[in-house]
């Protein structure tokens, strides 16, 4: 199956002649293949595995969290290299990574395409059809949502893309347009999809999954209102809840109430287990030693960063020891958590008026959680930036390794001043990286891979500054 639709996305990045080599058995295995409700139950979980891929260590962690000051390249070297780059804002267009992560998300964004180009034509239950496309939907406008805040104006595709020529001479999109699709997406989603799911669906998008997703869009989007409107209607749902115990958050082997959206890898499982890495391996994404100085008394640390081994400091929540024959490991990425419906309204209330005592009380939710925390005041924030200084200090602990901090930084305009506070590089209690690093303007979007400007014969352009 998943052959089937490698072959048939395949054009989406190679050139002109292997496509028309590939197109008679492409061509032959999707007309043969799309034609029943259990093909299109298999195309549907084709599109979630490619978010599979993105949260494979490598791939968005570097974007979200080497490239912040949460975590650092524990192999970087003053050569640097593929994943060094990321930490040391020295990124080129030719850096490989950009292109796999780029030409991954198309392969998603692809997949999805298909199955809401086809799926109409299928006999099936059609409320089952209805919440198909309404995942598959989300799977499209939070891959599309990545791509923004890592590229800005990107290609947008929502059609099933036959032919390869037109693919690749794809232009970019303005962002503003991108999120315009996002938004239509998730909204058309958001009524067809179930408020819960039961542990045989469990990683199946559902309603909460999609209103929070619509918050957080909005979110970046400075529509303040909006980001209430929907992390209200998440919170009224009433089936999500902060787990007492943040460590079980994480552990596989049980189901939170706190978790909304989580990707799901099982080992031993036609691959899809989790890479594990052993606790000698020069870990990519290890806690940087600011991140470990700046909160090092906070209960939570534990069960973030394996503290025991200052070569990884690699984190629980990615990494275990239960490993399978096939090196893989079984994990819950957590994508969405309830936490952070209630962080994002306290920073929209905050953005809305300032003080808000509703906006304190949900901040205090989440950082009393972890016990024995205390509770912030007001007095404590004496400014509306303070008191956004102080959500964003905690969504940086609460959601350490969960692909957010730099998308963060960048939303509300900190990256560049955090950033520049961070760059000494080593072992310093304030570093942020491996290395010492200069960071500009143009670090805030990443460059357009080469390769990729090279396929569209120049249609594609680059970001400033690269």
């Amino acid at each position: 199956m998943k052959y089937l639709l490698y072959i048939t996305l395949f054009f989406a990045l190679v050139s002109c002649e292997s496509y028309i080599d590939l197109k008679p058995l492409a061509e032959n295995s999707v007309d043969n293949f799309y034609n029943t409700a259990s093909d299109m139950e298999q195309a549907v979980i084709a599109t979630y595995d490619g978010l599979q891929t993105s949260m494979r260590p490598g791939y968005l962690d570097h974007f979200a969290e080497v490239r912040s000051d949460n975590t650092y390249d524990f192999a970087t070297t003053p050569a640097g290299g593929a994943y060094a780059d990321f930490d040391n804002f020295n990124l080129t267009s030719a850096n490989d990574r950009l292109n796999v992560f780029w030409h991954n998300s198309y392969l998603t964004i692809q997949r999805a395409n298909i199955v809401l180009n086809r799926i109409d034509a299928i006999t099936m239950d059609e409320t089952i059809k209805a919440q198909r496309k309404g995942e598959v939907k989300f799977i499209r406008a939070l891959t599309y949502f990545y791509l923004a805040q890592i590229w800005g104006d990107v290609p947008l595709v929502v059609e099933e893309t036959t032919d390869p020529i037109s693919f690749i001479n794809q232009t970019r999109t303005p962002v503003a347009e991108i999120y315009n699709q996002i938004l239509k997406d998730l909204t058309e989603a958001v009524d067809v999809l179930p408020v819960t799911v039961d542990n045989a669906n469990d990683g199946r998008v559902t309603q909460g999954a999609a209103l929070g997703l619509l918050a957080r869009v909005n979110l970046v989007r400075k529509d303040y209102s909006k980001v209430i409107e929907y992390t209200d209607r998440v919170i009224n749902l009433g089936v999500y809840s902060l787990d007492a115990n943040y460590a079980g958050i994480f552990n596989y082997a049980t189901k939170s109430n706190e978790v909304i959206f989580k990707v799901v890898f099982k080992s031993g499982t036609n691959s899809e287990g989790y890479p594990y890495l052993n606790v000698n391996h020069d870990y990519n994404n290890t806690a940087s030693r600011d991140f470990m100085e700046t909160y090092k008394d906070d209960p939570r640390l534990d069960a973030i960063v394996d503290t025991t081994n200052i070569k990884t400091y690699n984190s629980p929540k990615v990494h275990n020891e239960n490993v399978n024959t096939d090196n893989t490991i079984d994990i819950k990425t957590t994508v969405i958590r309830y936490s952070d419906i209630l962080l994002m309204k306290a920073e929209a209330l905050n953005e809305l008026q300032y003080p808000s005592q509703e906006a304190l009380d949900l901040l205090n939710q989440v950082h009393t959680r972890a016990q024995p925390n205390p509770a912030f005041d007001m007095a404590s924030f004496t400014s509306k930036d303070a008191f956004l200084n102080g959500v964003l200090n905690e969504r940086r602990i609460e959601f350490a390794f969960e692909n957010l901090r730099w998308f963060d930084l960048v939303r509300t305009g900190k990256a560049l001043e955090v950033m520049s506070a961070k760059n000494t590089g080593g072992d310093k209690p304030n570093s942020a990286s491996a290395l010492p690093f200069t960071i500009s303007e143009r670090d805030l979007l990443f460059p357009v891979p080469q390769v990729q400007i090279d396929a569209s014969s120049g249609n594609l352009t680059q970001n400033p500054g690269y």
